[in-house]
């Protein structure tokens, strides 16, 4: 079974991250939903949490550059994963969250849907659903500005399954699990 972490919205708050390595454990791979911010706090997470991270940049990430050099699989949105037998894409959000939420839903209603699994970040608040048979994730934001909930989410694959997880980091709770089983 393979573990992702995915986050969103850093903003350079380190003690999210340090609390997020004591409850998440071992993962074998990172998804960055973008607003990671300085390059120091990219660091920190393939220090301290897994050096495995792939990403996308959101409107908030300052030196790009040098977010690239440090970890090349940080890039400009979208980016196309796949996790086993599943198709996803990753973003960080476009413009207002009205606007990033219309595309998410045309990405899960469209009559040529090649993804199974919607990414993104930017709105602050977790979003956990399924559209369309089309796994729809949200973390929310680490950093917990915004609002008033630092959250994280963690997918788990195995063949043609996926579990989604959305925890709330601040006192360890599970806010929300889906399953998504592909024929």
């Amino acid at each position: 079974m393979m573990r992702v972490l995915v986050i969103s919205d850093i903003h350079d708050r380190l003690e999210s991250i340090g609390k997020l390595k004591r409850v998440v454990g071992d993962v074998d791979q990172v998804v960055i939903l973008g607003d990671i911010v300085s390059p120091f706090t990219l660091k920190t997470i393939l220090n301290e949490v897994n050096p495995n991270v792939m990403g996308v940049f959101g409107n908030n990430d300052g030196d790009k550059e040098l977010l690239k050099r440090i970890s090349p699989n940080v890039t400009e949105q979208p980016m196309e994963l796949l996790f086993d037998a599943f198709k996803a894409i990753a973003f960080h959000g476009f413009k207002s969250v009205d606007l990033t939420k219309k595309i998410v839903y045309s990405l899960c209603t469209s009559t040529q849907r090649y993804y199974d699994i919607v990414l993104y970040g930017h709105t602050h608040m977790y979003d956990l659903s399924l559209v369309n048979d089309c796994l729809v994730l949200n973390p929310g934001a680490l950093s917990g500005y915004l609002t008033s909930m630092e959250s994280y989410a963690i997918l788990s694959i195995e063949g043609n399954k996926v579990k989604a997880e959305v925890y709330d980091l601040t006192n360890g709770t599970l806010l929300k699990v889906l399953t998504l089983v592909k024929p």
